[in-house]
């Protein structure tokens, strides 16, 4: 292998380790609640809330202490963070 060859190799490893970091980069780290999760609605609940806003949930999951919501809304779309225990809208980032 010649130098060349090595040094694009190792750029192409960088660009694919950057791009991955940013693309992580949507969650958010300062969470929802300091609850237990026995005091957590059911997701459904929270779901049904994000429905009654206008929005249309294409997946939902638990992401550490939230329930993480990505929908559209307008043809938009949204990743939502709601509070596990009155689902709350905590915080919200369009794509």
């Amino acid at each position: 292998m010649t130098f060349k060859t090595i040094a694009a190799a190792a750029l192409s490893v960088w660009a694919l380790a950057t791009s991955l970091t940013v693309a992580q980069a949507g969650s958010y780290r300062a969470g929802c609640t300091t609850q237990p999760r026995s005091a957590w609605m059911d997701m459904d609940k929270a779901a049904a809330t994000v429905t009654k806003a206008g929005y249309r949930i294409a997946k939902s999951k638990v992401s550490g202490s939230c329930y993480e919501v990505y929908a559209r809304k307008d043809g938009q779309r949204f990743e939502l963070f709601l509070d596990p225990t009155n689902d709350r809208l905590v915080h919200k980032q369009a794509d």
